[in-house]
C-alpha cells in the first residue's frame, strides 16, 4: 500500500493542466513524476506502485519464474526505487 498526500491547487493551475491536455491521458487524471503540475505533496511506500508497478515486486516475481534478477540494482531501476519499502 503507498499513501499518496495531494497537495492543494489553484484554479489556475488546474485550468493551466487542463488547458495542456495533461489530465487526459492518465487513469487518476494525474502522475506522480509530472513535474508541471507537481501534484503529490508527499508518499509513503512504493513511488513506481504510484506510476503503475511496483519495480522491486515485479523483479521478485520474475525471479520466482527462473529469471535470472541477481544483476538488478537501484541504479538500474528508479531513483526513488533506493528507498523502496518493498525493496
Amino acid at each position: 500500500v503507498t499513501r499518496v498526500t495531494m497537495r492543494r491547487y489553484t484554479d489556475a493551475g488546474i485550468a493551466a493542466s487542463i488547458a495542456r491536455g495533461d489530465p487526459f491521458d492518465k487513469a487518476g487524471a494525474y502522475a506522480i513524476q509530472d513535474a508541471r503540475l507537481g501534484p503529490v505533496a508527499a508518499y509513503q511506500g512504493c513511488y513506481c506502485n504510484v506510476v503503475g508497478l511496483p519495480l522491486w515486486t515485479a523483479a521478485r516475481l520474475l525471479g520466482r519464474a527462473g529469471l535470472d534478477i541477481t544483476h538488478i540494482t537501484t541504479t538500474d531501476l528508479l531513483p526513488q526505487c533506493g528507498n523502496c519499502t518493498l525493496r
